[in-house]
């Protein structure tokens, strides 16, 4: 009989771990740049609604505004080149709000959690060698 009942306290513990888990969702999305020259890295960090609260990097779909239909997630940072950015702006990064969503489908039928930020390219230097003002 003790037995049955430790086996039972143990379903009960794990399945109550399990809902828990699921109820976790993706509150919110930061963007954090990285300037090296005239290139601009982007790496995005989540915040969740249970433990762990924090993740970076968080896996995104990144793009510009306005998105595209489709998503496809990656923990990869996103690297732009300021000598040719190829879209003047914004970048933007989404996710899931689901963390247990797949890593790739149609955005309407998926709740995203979005951000967007300006890309910070540096100011080129005159031919002087001085910075631009």
């Amino acid at each position: 009989m003790k037995k049955y009942c430790t086996l039972i306290l143990l379903l009960l513990v794990s399945s109550w771990i399990l809902a828990s888990d699921s109820n976790r969702q993706l509150q919110s999305i930061t963007i954090h740049s990285v300037v090296n020259g005239q290139q601009v890295q982007f790496v995005a960090t989540g915040t969740f609604t249970a433990s762990p609260t924090t993740v970076s990097p968080l896996p995104v779909s990144w793009s510009f505004a306005p998105p595209p239909r489709q998503y496809t997630l990656t923990t990869q940072p996103f690297s732009i080149d300021c000598e040719h950015p190829g879209s003047p702006g914004p970048i933007v990064a989404m996710a899931p709000a689901d963390p247990n969503a797949p890593s790739s489908g149609p955005m309407f039928t998926t709740k995203m959690v979005s951000t967007s930020g300006p890309i910070p390219c540096p100011r080129k230097a005159r031919e002087s060698g001085k910075v631009q003002d």
